[in-house]
């Protein structure tokens, strides 16, 4: 059976793909690589429209490939495994020499990084992802390699293993040799000019006892030298420094960090905002380094620590990348749109929040736990374990455990303290806590990005005291609030996975999850359909989900443009709209009825329909589900505003 039976329940064509160059490894390695190429490429196209990056026009592959990562879907790793696909299968495509079959075996290493990292980011949680396994050889592939002669298959074997070792193990280890060579030349460096330094500090200190002539400015001064890594880490930044393994100098930090660092000019570090950041950042907001080489920052100082009026440098701000305007702080949607923060900017952004989070381990009769980072910081109460209340209540109040990596290593002990509690309890107490890893792991994947989402909702909550909605997750969140529905289809299917509904709510996420899908990912060109759900919605929790006509909405679409400057000029000052400021009604009607109202209607999958002048709900809605309903399109509805409108001012 192929390793990649998986793949068919999410894409059949690239299962059937990848199942064909798995096939071919043994027989006939050309077409191994040519499939892969086909994969890769394949791949890339299906998730550039997933992602709503692929261009009207067309592209070449290696540009997608390339599209994809400067845009932070897919990590390094994975466009390695792009590029690699492509490149070896164009050569298999267009080179007439033999194709040997570890070549095709690390194809098949290939296709099934990217399989697994599609399958984990875009496929349904309750897959089973399998471990990459070598595939088998078939004893006729066997003897037609050998071509029935005598040599041994311990030596082919030994073959294959030799080419695999001199084309991936040895330039692999080359490389890490050369980095770590690197790494010791700028330790060296650092030395050097710290011992540099030393030494003018002590000249300086023996002509201090030395009558001296110069100015008296002369005497408050002295050199303060550093490498821009620790300079930074002196003045409180959050530094990522990824420079010894060929990345940039990190930043975390948002636009607000724009006068300071622009400083630095002066000195050759010259900084770039990226909005999103990047994997080293999180996705956090950061700057990045623009030069990956040592940089030696050196002030004049006077003795206490503040830079001389002289040296100061007036820096030019066409260095950084600065975006068209700044959205500030933020309200409420409907109040004012204008003072939205840019996405990602955390009004309260926390720099312990930043902090790498790793797995921990725990031991328990013999037997080790590893807990994933996601779980860091979970109290019991949370794991809601069935069954251990004595355990639990003692965990809590006695011994007072408030988070999972508090709990004692040794549970023996409970036996004797607590009444009624015996092995098989301790045993079930342990047996659920593995089950709680578990069903952790399936949420999260092997990924980070399903990973840093769910830590990132977890800390919001807990400082909320409650569940957040989607409008401050995006607002208050440190992570890309548009993550939720590239990973889970919708906020409400993320909170449906991450076990925070209640049963009810379970069942009616379930029940709509079509139209939550619709509200979530339907396409807004401009924001018509969005503000048109408002206006139904204003009607309130009994009655929103009646039909409604052009002329009924007219009203409050016009109100809702004109009051406000910024959707103004965003969404209504065009030549069309610009006729409709004199006469609101009539012609405004005109233009909901052909777009969103009609347009709407004909992408809908048959969640909302428009005929005789109505705009309709197509899907029945129980009495018991319309307040909650109610609450959660709304949710989505604000955001998806917000979010419309922050992207088109900037």
């Amino acid at each position: 059976m192929s390793i990649f039976k998986f793949l068919c329940e999410v894409n059949a064509g690239l299962s059937d793909l990848a199942i064909q160059a798995e096939a071919d490894i043994w027989m006939n390695s050309r077409s191994t690589l040519t499939q892969g190429r086909l994969f890769s490429e394949e791949l890339a196209t299906i998730v550039s429209k997933m992602e709503k990056v692929e261009p009207v026009y067309y592209i070449k592959p290696s540009d997608r490939v390339q599209l994809l990562s400067r845009k932070d879907i897919i990590s390094s790793e994975i466009k390695d495994s792009f590029d690699w696909l492509r490149k070896n299968g164009n050569i298999a495509a267009h080179n007439s020499k033999p194709i040997p079959t570890d070549l095709a075996l690390t194809a098949h290493r290939h296709i099934f990084i990217l399989a697994l990292w599609y399958v984990e980011s875009y496929g349904p949680l309750e897959i089973e992802l399998p471990v990459y396994t070598m595939p088998t050889q078939p004893e006729n592939a066997a003897n037609q390699m050998m071509g029935n002669s005598p040599i041994d298959m311990s030596e082919h074997i030994e073959q294959l293993l030799s080419a695999q070792f001199e084309s991936k193990i040895l330039p692999t280890m080359n490389e890490q040799f050369k980095q770590l060579h690197e790494t010791i030349n700028k330790i060296t460096e650092m030395n050097k000019n710290r011992d540099e330094h030393s030494e003018r500090n002590l000249k300086a200190s023996n002509s201090d006892t030395q009558p001296r002539k110069s100015a008296p400015n002369d005497e408050k001064n002295k050199i303060s030298e550093m490498e821009i890594r620790d300079f930074l880490t002196e003045k409180g930044y959050k530094v990522v420094d990824k420079r010894s393994s060929r990345g940039a100098l990190w930043i975390v930090g948002g636009w607000e960090l724009k006068d300071e660092l622009l400083e630095l000019k002066e000195f050759g570090a010259l900084f770039k905002f990226a909005k999103n950041g990047s994997q080293s950042t999180k996705r956090n907001p950061g700057w990045f380094l623009l030069d990956k080489k040592l940089i030696i920052i050196s002030l004049d100082r006077s003795k206490d620590g503040t830079r001389n009026s002289e040296n100061e440098v007036a820096v030019s701000s066409e260095v950084i990348n600065i975006p068209k305007g700044n959205a500030g702080d933020g309200k409420v949607l409907l109040e004012s749109v204008e003072n939205y923060k840019p996405n990602n900017v955390a009004d309260d952004y926390d720099e312990e929040k930043a902090e790498d989070k790793t797995e921990f381990r725990k031991a328990f009769l013999n037997k080790e736990l590893v807990f994933p980072a996601s779980m860091v910081g979970m109290s019991l109460v949370e794991l809601n374990l069935k069954g251990n209340q004595a355990i639990l209540q003692y965990l809590i109040n006695d011994l007072k455990v408030s988070t999972i990596q508090n709990l004692p290593e040794d549970l023996s002990d409970l036996q004797l303290k607590i009444p009624g509690v015996g092995p098989k309890s301790i045993e079930r107490f342990v047996k659920q806590l593995e089950e709680a890893i578990a069903t952790e792991k399936k949420l999260i994947g092997s990924g980070k990005r399903k990973e840093n989402l769910v830590i990132n909702y977890r800390e919001l909550k807990k400082k909320l005291g409650r569940r957040p909605t989607y409008l401050e997750v995006h607002k208050r969140g440190t992570v890309d609030s548009q993550e939720y529905r590239f990973l889970f289809d919708s906020y409400v299917n993320f909170l449906l996975v991450a076990n925070e509904l209640d049963k009810e709510e379970a069942s009616l996420a379930r029940r709509y999850s079509k139209w939550f899908h619709e509200v979530e990912n339907t396409i807004l060109r401009k924001s018509y359909k969005m503000t048109l759900l408002l206006a139904m919605l204003e009607r309130g929790s009994e009655q929103w989900m009646n039909p409604i006509t052009a002329y009924e909405t007219a009203p409050f679409f016009y109100d809702f443009y004109m009051s406000n400057e910024i959707r103004k000029s965003i969404d209504f000052a065009d030549s069309e709209t610009r006729k409709l400021w004199d006469a609101p009604l009539d012609r405004t009607a005109q233009l909901i009825s052909r777009m969103p109202m009609t347009h709407w209607a004909k992408s809908s999958n048959k969640q909302v329909t428009y005929s005789n002048e109505e705009f309709v709900i197509a899907f029945q809605i129980r009495e018991v589900d319309q307040e909650i309903l109610y609450k959660w399109t709304r949710e989505i509805c604000e955001y998806r505003l917000a979010m419309y409108f922050e992207r088109k001012k900037l």
